[in-house]
């Protein structure tokens, strides 16, 4: 570079120092003329510039009177929607916190200190609001003895229960089956907060905060009839009614009782062993002998009931039971079938509904019976305890009707017995028949599952008379065929 270059390049950094310089020096100067004030927005929207933040905020919770007294807190705070944001700026005009107050407060809830929880279901999960944390310990708590009794579980939780030694039960296990989350928020007073433990111990049971459904007992009124007429089973009419100790227990004319379908936001879930001693009935077996008139029939065998000791392992969930495993069977007395002997010279044998075969293995355990059952109708039985993949019997003679799956009844089957009753066998793990089939009674027909809406291993029977059409069925209850 030439000297002349040089002299150009150096004039040229001399210059640029001086700009930098007096730029900085511009900037140093203007800044002494800003001022640091707060951007108010409201969901996004500025609704203006004011001098104190903290003041807006002693302004809010100041004002706030009537949420405090309504929740008992000492503190409110600014709705989710409020932002306050510090500028430096020129512009010195500004509104007062009052004004900016006065925007607020009928458009945007105010919040309080509290805790959301969260019930972790499956199908979607809850989430409410209550302002103490040791209200939900006693909720829980409350909960649970709706369903177990107080000496089980204090003795449980002591481990102090008595061990099993002729016959009896032991609570094994009790927890929720949903995964219960607590967390510290504010809250929004538009929101649905539980302030106290008797609301938040109801609101779990029921599943709503509106009021109970009461009804008034009548003259004639027992327990079962109430609990049937309001769509209950007698055990949720029972839980419903924590001062009624028994389904015996008598009802006087003008009480008020709980009629509420419970709802339990959080299943319970008891695991028990269970010894006791199970009668089983005798079955009645026909014989035909072609070398008799059809007018003839006699008493080959006398039948008697067996007794047996059995051990289960019980799974029951908010008071029902769900799933019973036969641990182990003792047998005390034998059961001995009583043989029919019946003429059978020019007779066709298309069903006897005098004598029908019990559909599963034995024992066994009815976990639900025929009737009301959360808040709907429960149009058969449920049996269990002969586990998943047993036998299931047909109940009679008859024709296989329909075999398939449904998302409802799962693996199923249905039969017609020509005598104008039919039935059905549902959550089967597999079905053994076809349509069209010819059913001996006693034959096994598909195996015990859980498959459809079954929350654990049972089988559903279901019986109806009529029309062998399902849908057009009059339902009854399947242990009437059997007295």
């Amino acid at each position: 570079m030439n000297k002349k270059g040089k002299i150009l390049g150096i004039i040229f950094c001399i210059f640029m120092a001086i700009l930098i310089f007096g730029v900085g020096f511009v900037d140093e100067e203007n800044s002494k003329d800003t001022v640091t004030l707060f951007q108010v927005y409201l969901n996004g929207k500025k609704i203006g510039l004011i001098k104190d933040d903290q003041e807006l905020y002693d302004l809010i919770d100041k004002e706030q009177t009537s949420i405090k007294e309504k929740y008992g807190v000492k503190k409110v705070y600014p709705p989710h929607g409020l932002k306050i944001t510090p500028v430096k700026t020129y512009n010195t005009r500004t509104i007062d916190a009052r004004t900016i107050y006065n925007k607020i407060k009928n458009d945007a809830p105010f919040t309080i200190e509290g805790y959301q929880i969260t019930i972790k279901d499956e199908e979607k999960p809850k989430t409410f609001y209550i302002l103490n944390k040791e209200d939900l310990d006693e909720a829980v708590r409350n909960m649970v003895l709706s369903f177990v009794p107080k000496e089980t579980l204090d003795n449980y939780i002591a481990g102090n229960q008595s061990e099993i030694t002729d016959e009896g039960t032991i609570l094994d296990n009790v927890y929720l089956k949903q995964e219960i989350r607590i967390k510290e928020a504010l809250i929004s007073t538009e929101e649905d907060i539980i302030t106290n433990a008797e609301d938040l111990s109801r609101y779990m049971l029921f599943g709503t905060l509106e009021t109970n459904k009461e009804y008034i007992v009548k003259l004639g009124d027992d327990i079962k009839s109430v609990a049937t007429n309001n769509m209950l089973s007698v055990n949720e009419f029972l839980v419903a009614n924590p001062q009624i100790v028994s389904e015996n227990a008598l009802l006087t004319v003008g009480q008020k009782v709980n009629v509420s379908l419970i709802n339990p936001l959080a299943d319970v879930v008891q695991e028990t062993t269970v010894v006791e001693r199970q009668t089983i009935k005798y079955e009645t077996t026909v014989e035909y002998d072609n070398k008799l008139s059809s007018s003839v029939r006699y008493v080959k065998q006398e039948g008697s009931d067996g007794l047996v000791k059995v051990t289960y392992k019980n799974e029951i969930i908010n008071g029902l039971l769900n799933n019973a495993v036969t641990v182990s069977t003792e047998e005390i007395t034998p059961t001995v079938n009583r043989v029919l002997v019946v003429g059978g010279i020019n007779t066709v044998y298309v069903g006897d509904s005098s004598y029908w075969a019990w559909p599963t293995n034995k024992p066994y355990r009815i976990s639900s019976y025929f009737g009301p059952r959360w808040g709907s109708w429960h149009y058969g039985i449920d049996i269990t305890g002969t586990g998943h993949g047993s036998p299931i019997y047909a109940i009679q003679n008859g024709t296989v009707i329909n075999v398939g799956t449904r998302s409802d009844m799962g693996n199923y089957v249905m039969i017609t017995h020509n005598n104008g009753y039919n039935s059905v066998y549902m959550h089967l793990s597999k079905y053994l028949v076809k349509n069209g089939d010819a059913i001996v009674k006693g034959q096994t027909i598909g195996l015990m599952g859980s498959t459809g809406r079954s929350t654990g291993t049972h089988l559903h029977l279901g019986v109806w008379t009529g029309s062998s059409s399902y849908s057009n069925s009059r339902m009854i209850d399947p242990l009437t065929i059997y007295r």
